[in-house]
């Protein structure tokens, strides 16, 4: 009876926590460190995901589909997020590819640029495109992808000025 009182205080505040938010079970795992052994924590952790309130995968596509198309992220951003809240790369790369499928990395630059310009002109010279550029590059996207997608979306003349430069 004495073992049953630690697992059964170890997921009544997994549960706590998990009505809060959504969880890696990683994270979950560091957030109950302290309130029991690895063993009894081990066993929540299987129950919780017996009981389908904790599953990596669906976490990590939930993520990824948030962070890319309501914030703007790109994959490089969202997948080192995902790494860092303790989900396996595996996982994180397979999250990302799910929701590739459904968009694409172009796609989901041509809306971030969309929502970007609403409240900024689009550069009109060398620098301001190279400002651009590296903006983009720290929000998580591939520069393959920004210098394609900026080629087909601004004036030639201002496009040509940065290719000669």
């Amino acid at each position: 009876m004495t073992e049953e009182k630690p697992v059964r205080n170890v997921f009544r505040k997994a549960g706590i926590l998990l009505a809060r938010r959504a969880y890696s079970r990683g994270e979950l795992q560091d957030k109950l460190a302290g309130l029991a052994g690895h063993e009894e924590i081990e066993e929540v952790l299987r129950r919780l995901e017996d009981l389908h309130l904790l599953n990596d995968s669906d976490y990590a596509y939930n993520f990824a589909s948030n962070r890319i198309r309501e914030r703007g992220w790109g994959p490089v951003k969202v997948y080192h997020a995902l790494v860092r809240r303790r989900v396996s790369p595996g996982i994180a790369e397979s999250a990302l590819e799910r929701v590739r499928e459904e968009a694409g990395e172009r796609l989901w630059l041509e809306g971030y640029l969309k929502k970007y310009w609403r409240t900024r002109h689009s550069p009109r010279n060398r620098k301001e495109i190279g400002r651009l550029v590296v903006h983009l590059r720290q929000r998580g996207f591939h520069e393959e992808t920004i210098l394609e997608v900026l080629r087909r979306s601004m004036p030639a003349e201002v496009w040509r000025s940065f290719d000669a430069g």
